[in-house]
């Protein structure tokens, strides 16, 4: 938890494409959390996943409430995304081994699209802009997307070697 917070201070929030797009990966640690985690578990991950990264980036209480906002509709979002035949029991973490490409990229593009939606919202503050808060949160989401896909592509390789 504590290197991809890390590595969102010190590498991911210098990263601007076009100078909207900012990748977020932290939020990738929700996604993976087990399906059986308790709401709670989701709740107070979400929140001190956030403030951990609003400590080092400077952004206050921003990340911690879209995490935390996300945190509270995950587990039941992530039911919409599994087929109807899945056995839940086989799907403890939610991950592409588990679900599957699409469903989970699915799955994660919601969840990113909510998060940053929600981020960008707070950090804006205003809707007077609204070209502006389209662009970084579609952008953002796009980058983020493309580094959760890396990681459970690399995750999926990793799985399948051992």
């Amino acid at each position: 938890m504590l290197l991809l917070v890390g590595l969102q201070a010190v590498v991911f929030n210098h990263v601007h494409f076009f100078g909207y797009a900012t990748p977020m990966p932290y939020v990738y640690l929700l996604l993976i959390l087990p399906s059986t985690t308790p709401r709670w578990a989701f709740l107070l991950t979400g929140f001190f996943l956030g403030l951990t990264c609003d400590l080092f980036t400077n952004t206050p209480g921003m990340a911690a409430a879209a995490t935390t906002a996300l945190a509270f509709v995950l587990p039941p979002m992530l039911r919409l995304f599994v087929p109807r035949d899945f056995d839940e029991d086989a799907m403890l973490l939610p991950s592409v081994s588990t679900m599957e490409w699409w469903p989970f990229m699915r799955y994660a593009l919601f969840a990113v699209l909510l998060h940053h939606a929600l981020f960008f919202i707070l950090e804006s503050f205003t809707f007077f802009r609204p070209l502006s808060l389209l662009l970084d949160t579609l952008g953002s989401t796009l980058l983020t997307l493309l580094l959760i896909a890396i990681f459970e592509a690399l995750g999926s390789a990793k799985h399948a070697k051992s």
